[in-house]
């Protein structure tokens, strides 16, 4: 053996060792994305060779950070609250600074004071005109916000100040604590006191635990405060025995750290060290629902300007939007490293966060900005794909309509009904120029249509319904699946061209070639069948044993072709005879269709899960778990930054690369 192929056996060897441990690390990646392990799903992503990273890693490290505005802190944060009119924040420092910064960018404006030790809550009252701060050092301060002056200096505690708030019409504060003797042990006082001179009012007491975190009822009537004693109390401001909102033990511990009123002050909400957000009928005590998906302690809460959604902000370094109409999950956000301290809904409706890695955040208020793009139709999907341009995503559907939608927003721009509705919509192509669709149906029939009004422009009467179709590269012609042939239609007359008739069982798939001569398709005799595309005449067959052939497509350069059997084996051939290159993988799970990537690197399957696989090399690459539903169809957009797919579950999903915020 000569030295010159010992070197490039050693080189191929190195670069085996390098894909197979991208593809571990990839695996490693998205196991602890499931189990919602950020920091670990973190580590592996930046382990990763960045000669290695695809579409799959782009796709993964864009989900572990979908904030809209990150800034790093010289100090670690402690406590925040947002101005109810200003675009305005205050900030509590560990270092006992109270900072107000900018809430759009988190940009510093001044100092507004300090405490000899950390803050643990702060609250502007109703006009944003006054902040109340609550510390460690057992004092709660009261400061003029735009005058950067010390109002009022509260010290009747004598433990370590949990929470603080104004009433709603700033003539009282409170602020929870506990206290401590030889003979009662440790039991939680909330003071009630008049803010402008600290003259305390009264004292309530709840528990033989701290009291951790408090709010006023809407009406100002009521006060909540969380407590270590396994529950949220809420009294009368006027005095009297507190109704005990009780966390249910299910065996983790469940001290609350915080509490929340509903904007119609009905009811209560605490955040518990049990990994949930509780909420609570405040009259009755009653537990009205349990809101889980943290998997560690939710530290603080947050409810939006308008009521509609809480925010949960937990140690897992993840926020939650939940929706208080029904208290469903509406949307997990991924950005924070460690703990996620505080959080707060600005002036505009944006959540800012802080946490223990040191960063202040400013996330999108729209829930569908996070995680990948979803929406549904109105019955199944069983296409969607975007215009030549990207500016439009056509979707077929179940009922036989055809929808558009906006490729960038996916807002709807229009629909149609394109067959009738218990024939189905299943076949689906766009003209490159963009302009026109054809659509195929088990209505015996392909229809073309202008994309711009929906009108019909063209129709072909057939002998049996479509199950796929795809159109030239030079949109003269479509070739449609129909039963055991494929029908080539002219797309400038309307007429039938020739029909092909290689296969010997029904035809699942056909796609052309990228020069538009050859057409692959592929069926349930075992086949994929290349021929001419102007004529019909057969060039090659690859056999497939034993198995459908889900699809098969020409890879960018026109050179290769990747055949999906629905047993799941994926293979690669030459284009020009059919031999196999090699073996890219051997699926569990059937597949039903596959696409390429622009650049020929990934080629995507929709399996039991959507599935990506190097394609150069071969191997499982990533996987998405998008759907409740196994997907049916996708596509990648012109630039191979955005995949969508469909699944009879409804949903249409978009994974999108380019960190784009909806």
């Amino acid at each position: 053996m000569t030295l010159l192929t010992m070197c490039f056996l050693l080189q191929h060897n190195c670069e085996e060792l390098a894909r197979e441990l991208y593809r571990t690390q990839m695996a490693a990646a998205q196991s602890a994305l499931r189990l919602e392990e950020l920091a670990e799903a973190r580590r592996w992503l930046d382990q990763t060779d960045p000669a290695q990273r695809g579409f799959e890693w782009r796709v993964h490290a864009a989900s572990l950070d979908e904030s809209r505005v990150t800034l790093a802190l010289d100090t670690a944060p402690a406590a925040l609250a947002a101005h109810p009119s200003e675009d305005l924040l205050a900030v509590g420092l560990s270092d006992g600074r109270i900072e107000l910064r900018r809430a759009s960018d988190g940009a510093h404006v001044a100092e507004l004071g300090r405490h000899t030790q950390s803050p643990s809550y702060l609250r502007f009252d109703a006009r944003g005109e006054s902040l109340i701060s609550a510390s460690f050092d057992r004092s709660v301060k009261v400061w003029d916000v735009a005058n950067r002056l010390l109002l009022s200096d509260f010290t009747r505690h004598n433990s370590p100040v949990g929470g603080a708030a104004f009433s709603p019409d700033g003539k009282r504060a409170a602020s929870c604590s506990y206290e401590r003797d030889a003979t009662r042990g440790v039991w939680g006082v909330v003071h009630v006191w008049n803010p402008a001179g600290g003259k305390l009012e009264r004292t309530l007491e709840g528990g033989r635990k701290p009291l951790v975190g408090l709010a006023f009822s809407p009406d100002g009537a009521r006060l909540a405060a969380g407590s270590w004693d396994f529950c949220v109390f809420v009294w009368s401001v006027a005095g009297g025995e507190p109704v005990r909102c009780a966390m249910p033990d299910e065996g983790l511990y469940n001290a609350v750290d915080d509490v929340l009123w509903s904007a119609d002050g009905k009811l209560v909400v605490g955040a518990s060290k049990d990994h949930t957000a509780r909420v609570w009928d405040a009259t009755s005590g009653a537990l009205v629902a349990s809101l889980r998906g943290h998997t560690d302690a939710v530290d603080k809460l947050a409810l939006s300007r308008d009521g509609a959604q809480l925010a949960s902000a937990g140690a897992d370094g993840v926020l939650k939007l939940w929706s208080t109409a029904d208290w469903k999950l509406a949307a997990t956000l991924r950005g924070h490293a460690d703990d996620v301290l505080a959080c707060a809904f600005e002036r505009g409706g944006a959540l800012v966060s802080l946490a223990r890695d040191n960063t202040l955040r400013v996330w999108s208020n729209a829930p569908d900005a996070y995680g990948p793009a979803t929406f549904t139709t109105s019955a199944a999907p069983y296409v969607a794909c975007y215009s030549p341009d990207d500016a439009l995503l056509a979707v077929a559907s179940y009922d036989g309509r055809i929808e558009l939608r906006d490729g960038a927003s996916l807002k709807p721009v229009r629909g149609w009904a394109a067959h009738p509705s218990d024939k189905s919509c299943h076949a689906l192509a766009w003209t490159p120029d963009g302009k026109r669709l054809v659509s195929g149906s088990w209505e015996p029939a392909l229809r073309a249509w202008d994309a711009a009004s929906g009108a019909e422009l063209g129709k072909l009467e057939l002998s049996a319904g479509t199950s796929q179709l795809a159109v030239s590269p030079d949109g003269a012609s479509a070739a449609a699946c129909v039963a055991k042939s494929v029908v080539v239609w002219d797309l400038a007359s309307y007429a039938k061209r020739f029909e092909f008739t290689g296969h010997a069982s029904s035809v699942l798939a056909v796609n052309f070639s990228p020069d538009g001569a050859r057409c692959v398709s592929t069926g349930r005799d075992a086949r994929a069948l290349v021929w001419n595309a102007a004529s019909g005449e057969l060039a090659f067959e690859i056999r497939c044993a034993n198995n459908d052939v889900a699809e098969a497509q020409f890879t960018p350069d026109g050179r290769q072709l990747v055949v999906a059997g629905r047993s799941g084996a994926i293979t690669l051939h030459d284009a020009s005879s059919g031999a196999l290159v090699r073996e890219l993988a051997a699926l569990r799970h059937g597949v039903d269709h596959i696409d390429i990537a622009p650049d020929g690197s990934r080629v995507a399957l929709a399996s039991n899960v959507v599935v990506l696989l190097d394609l150069r090399h071969g191997g499982v690459l990533g996987e998405f778990r998008s759907h409740r539903d196994q997907p049916y169809n996708l596509d990648f957009d012109r630039t191979g930054e955005r995949l969508i797919s469909c699944s009879t579950d409804r949903s249409v999903v978009v994974h999108d690369v380019r960190g784009r915020k909806r």
